[in-house]
Parts: C-alpha cells; sequence; structure tokens
C-alpha cells in the first residue's frame, strides 16, 4: 500500500511539473515552476493518554520535519504535496495507570491551497496573508515502549512509584527497590488480540501565514491538525481514534519571477504599433512627420501632402498653384499684394491701440468691471467642446463632455489591462482627439 500510495504522490508531482518550460516566442520562461520549501517544528499526540498531571499538547512534543512542493493555479487556489517525519511520544503514570509509548511517524499528503492575498481578500503585494488547505494522505508508525531499565522491568505501584518487584509479592514493601526511567524506548509494543497495521490514511487540515521577505523568498509559520483513522498509534485502543498535532516553521522558494509593473504588457504585441499607418497614407506612424493626411492626398516619401511651389501651403489647400519661390502668401496660398499687407498692419495697430486703451491707467473701476464682464461673457460664449466619438464616451469619467489628460492615461492603461475594447490603432486616435478638443 505504501509503494502505491507514493507512486500517487509522484503522479501528483508530475503534474505539479510538468509544465516546467514553457515556450513565449523564442524565450523560455519558468513562471510555472512549483514552489518549493522546507519546515521544522513541534509534532504532538492527541489521543487516549492522558500525560501527567497539569499536562498540555505541547507537554510531549518532539521534533519534527518536512518539505512540500506548492502549485499555484491562478490567484486564490493552488496544489501542494507535502512530506512530514518524525516522532510522537508520551507518557502516563498515576496511582492506577503506568503506560507510555514513543511511535516513529511518516506522513505524506496531497493538499488543495487556498491563498488569502489573491486580490479579492487581500491584495496580492500585501506582506502577510493567511492560507488555508486540507487534503489526504498517507502515514506509517511504529510504537515502542520504555517498559524497563537494564533488563528489570517496571513495576507500577499504587503509590504513583516504580519499583524493581510487583506490589503484589509477598514482602515486597520492604523488598522492593525503587527505579527511574531511563527513556529508552526499547520494546515494540503489540496488541495480543489484533495484528493491527502500522499505516492508516490520513486528514490533515492547515491553517498558516506567510510573510513575503523577498520576491523569492517566503517565511511560513503554519498549524496542522492531522486526523488519522487508526487508534493505535499510541498501542492503546479504546475506541476513538488518535491524531496529530503539527505546529512549524518554513522557509519556501518561489522560482516564477515577481511581476513587475511593465510585465503587464508582456503579452501585448508592439510590433502592430510598430506597423501602424493611422491615416493610411502608406508611410508608418514611426516615419510620417504629418500624420493625419486626409486620404487621396498626394504625399512625399515623409507622409507631408505636397507642395509643388513651395509655399508652405499643400497642393491640397493652395488655391494659387506655381507660386513664384519667395513670394508672401497666405493661409490659403494666395499671394499677398501690398495693399493687403497695408491692410493687415493696420489691423495689428489697431489691435495694439485696443490693447494700449485697455491697459490705460485712467480707466474707473466700473470702466474694469464692465471690460472684464464682456470678457467672460465672450468667454462662456465661444468656448465649445467637442463632441466626443462614441468609442470613447466611456473614458469620460466625470461626464464634464471632454477628454483630459489624465482620463487619456486610464485609457491606456485599460487598454493594456484587457479592461476596455480600444485597439492600438484607437489609442492613436484618442491622444489625436485629446489635442484637438
Amino acid at each position: 500500500m505504501m509503494k502505491k500510495f507514493i507512486l500517487i504522490i509522484f503522479a501528483i508531482f508530475s503534474v505539479l511539473t510538468g509544465e516546467i518550460y514553457a515556450q513565449e516566442g523564442d524565450k523560455t520562461t519558468t513562471s510555472k515552476i512549483p514552489s518549493i520549501g522546507a519546515h521544522i517544528g513541534t509534532l504532538s499526540y492527541m489521543g487516549e493518554i492522558k500525560g501527567s498531571k497539569g499536562s498540555n499538547i505541547f507537554t510531549y512534543w518532539k521534533p519534527a520535519y518536512g518539505f512540500y512542493i506548492e502549485k499555484k493555479f491562478g490567484s486564490v487556489f493552488g496544489l501542494s504535496v507535502n512530506g512530514m517525519f518524525g516522532k510522537v511520544s508520551k507518557s502516563q503514570l498515576d496511582e492506577t495507570t503506568f503506560i507510555n509509548f514513543e511511535s516513529k511517524i511518516m506522513n505524506f499528503d496531497a493538499n488543495l491551497l487556498i491563498d488569502f492575498d489573491n486580490g479579492k481578500v487581500i491584495h496580492e503585494s500585501s506582506v502577510f496573508s493567511p492560507f488555508i488547505s486540507v487534503g489526504f494522505g498517507y502515514l506509517t508508525f511504529d510504537p515502542f515502549g520504555d517498559l524497563s531499565a537494564n533488563g528489570v522491568k517496571y513495576n507500577d505501584w499504587s503509590d504513583g512509584t516504580l519499583r524493581d518487584l510487583p506490589e503484589t509479592d509477598l514482602g515486597a514493601d520492604t523488598a522492593a527497590n525503587l527505579m527511574v526511567r531511563n527513556y529508552d524506548y526499547e520494546t515494540k509494543l503489540t496488541d495480543s488480540t489484533n495484528n493491527y497495521a502500522r499505516n492508516t490514511f490520513t486528514v490533515p487540515i492547515r491553517f498558516g501565514l506567510k510573510f513575503k521577505l523577498s520576491p523569492n523568498i517566503t517565511a511560513r509559520v503554519t498549524a496542522a491538525y492531522i486526523l488519522t483513522f487508526s487508534d493505535y498509534i499510541d498501542n492503546y485502543a479504546t475506541g476513538g481514534n488518535d491524531n496529530l498535532f503539527y505546529t512549524s516553521f518554513g522557509l519556501q522558494y518561489n522560482f516564477a519571477k515577481k511581476e513587475t509593473k511593465n510585465d503587464k504588457y508582456k503579452n501585448f504585441d508592439f510590433s502592430d504599433v510598430d506597423n501602424m499607418d493611422s491615416d493610411g497614407d502608406g508611410v508608418l506612424d514611426t516615419k510620417d512627420l504629418c500624420q493625419n493626411t486626409p486620404k487621396g492626398v498626394e504625399i512625399d516619401n515623409k507622409g507631408c501632402a505636397l507642395d509643388g511651389d513651395e509655399d508652405g501651403v499643400p497642393d491640397y489647400l493652395d488655391k494659387e498653384a506655381n507660386t513664384p519661390k519667395g513670394t508672401i502668401v497666405n493661409d490659403d496660398g494666395v499671394t499677398l499684394t501690398p495693399e493687403m499687407i497695408a491692410a493687415m498692419e493696420q489691423e495689428r495697430d489697431s489691435v495694439e491701440v485696443e490693447y494700449k486703451i485697455f491697459k490705460a491707467d485712467d480707466l474707473t473701476d466700473e470702466e474694469l468691471d464692465e471690460i472684464q464682464q464682456q470678457y467672460e461673457a465672450a468667454n462662456n460664449t465661444t468656448v465649445q467642446k467637442s463632441s466626443i466619438p462614441s468609442k470613447f464616451v466611456s473614458l469620460d469619467n466625470d461626464n464634464d463632455n471632454y477628454i483630459s489628460a489624465k482620463e487619456v492615461t486610464s485609457g491606456i492603461d485599460g487598454f493594456f489591462e484587457g479592461e476596455n475594447n480600444l485597439t492600438a490603432k484607437d489609442l492613436n486616435e484618442l491622444i489625436d482627439f485629446y489635442f484637438d478638443q
């Protein structure tokens, strides 16, 4: 049975480690390797033997140690395989009873693990976090007793002492000598009426606290209550199964690389962005010096609309083609005549006069107030916010019909987190819209 159970544990381990090496493109990652850990602690017996008066569960503790392998599946659940080795022991010596035992313990189990630093109960970055697990295991034990010293059997007397003669022997009250236990468990314990199996199944229930020392090292403090299906761990059967209690401290090594802020972009193909041509003019955005060129407009190799007469106005907007070089033109590419230039200068001068009048020191307070009111009225009537495209409406968190820089950043983060349906092309349009508002 032991061999069969070890094969089952090995099969579980194979599942845990079967995906150690996963290919991502041309790179090998170790993010799927399980964590490993070791622990040391105190193992206590919980059964029929009561121990000395005033004793508790930790009075007869024995050292124990072990290991475990753990694999997480998502942020909440995991699977672990544990091994634990040690001893349990207890003695009861009083007016009516003298029994004792010491038993070697070896336990293997597989468990379902629940972590609370899963982002739903406790934040993933929390230094401290609890965990619980429950599983099914296999335990072997072999009880021995301390029944004699130097070949002389202990005899339990009603006064609670141990002597070299039975209390019922004639003259024992004067001839018997006191004996002191040597705690040498030399005698293998058996049941004369039942050749019981020295192995059993277990149900371990664990509760613990994790403390993250570094991205790869985690300390653990754990308490385990191990239910067994045998009443013979102590060699004394009275109708109730014996159980174990194990408290331990352990260190765990996490092979998986800790996720950094930029790791959330690791599955994003940035080549799509590098190969984008937002305005569809045949020149990639990374090389396009003139973004958002209207469709159908002839361009040069830099993505800018052709300007045949080199007057600074592209041909598709130029209302006066073939303007001689050096000619001053307006926004429509039309040559500015001396009369037009003079009119522009006169308009500029009038603006300067208005500005000077506004700055004059002899204006009264009432006049200044009126100018201020006119300014505010003008702003209230002329400032118009652009209509937000339907695909960006969800980004307007404050519903002010305006996409702010903060909302643009939130939209970009949401794209990389997979929290919205925007595409890489939409991100470019979002940024353009922000500056065009």
